[in-house]
């Protein structure tokens, strides 16, 4: 009878943890990287996740880069991969 309690209390307490971790692994298998970011959901339990995704998505349009500033940096890398190649002994 005593376990009748105990295990529904124990499956209470685990049921975050094991719900943070199910979503790591989820996230992992998918490929994002959402670890120390803290912009994951799983934060959302622990008091950290309010307001996150409104700035978050507004931050991450005003930072892509252009077409040109992309052009650029190819070209800048082009002639950086240019120097290396001909510096290198063969």
């Amino acid at each position: 009878m005593e376990w009748a309690i105990v295990i529904p209390v124990l499956l209470l307490l685990l049921l975050c943890p094991l719900m943070m971790i199910g979503m790591i692994v989820r996230d992992r298998m998918s490929g994002r990287k959402s670890v120390g970011d803290h912009g994951g959901h799983g934060m959302m339990c622990m008091g950290h996740g309010g307001g996150r995704h409104e700035s978050s998505s507004v931050g991450h349009e005003a930072a892509a880069p252009t077409v040109d500033e992309l052009k650029a940096e190819r070209d800048r890398l082009d002639e950086i991969i240019a120097r290396a190649e001909k510096a290198a002994p063969r």
